[in-house]
């Protein structure tokens, strides 16, 4: 497992209290908590490992319901660019609040590979990869150009 840095209990916190804020509208929920984050950058895309029961809850997001918004939150500490990635099926009130790291060099070549591609994936899956949901952020500068938080 990749070190996720000084942060990332903040950003995990930060994803807790984004989940509670659409709970409190009555929407579906997942505030993932990932085991691990990796780049994957010649398929332009970020896997997420996720414990076996928020997959399911992820899973069945993404299947009942059309994800038609993606906001991006960012911050970096100690070398380590950190995401929060919201994304939401407007009609389902469905929000999946997932927070990632990358290390600044992953993070600079995953760009240039999301740029050629058009699009950048957020995957999330199970320790034995029996299946995926996959979040698209068609615009991948949304999530490289997050402002700062």
């Amino acid at each position: 497992m990749r070190d996720p840095g000084a942060r990332w209990d903040d950003v995990v916190s930060d994803a807790e209290s984004t989940a509670d804020a659409y709970e409190e509208r009555g929407w579906n929920v997942l505030a993932a908590h990932p085991g691990d984050v990796n780049p994957v950058v010649d398929a332009a895309r970020i896997d997420v490992l996720l414990p076996g029961s928020e997959f399911e809850t992820a899973l069945s997001a993404v299947e009942d319901a059309a994800i038609d918004g993606v906001d991006v939150y960012a911050g970096t500490a100690g070398g380590v660019a950190y995401r929060l990635v919201v994304a939401t099926g407007e009609a389902a009130q469905v929000a999946l609040c997932v927070p990632t790291y990358l290390r600044n060099d992953d993070l600079s070549s995953l760009r240039a590979a999301a740029e050629a591609s058009g699009a950048l994936t957020v995957r999330l899956r199970p320790l034995d990869d029996r299946d995926h949901a996959e979040i698209a952020i068609d615009d991948p500068a949304v999530f490289f150009d997050a402002p700062e938080a």
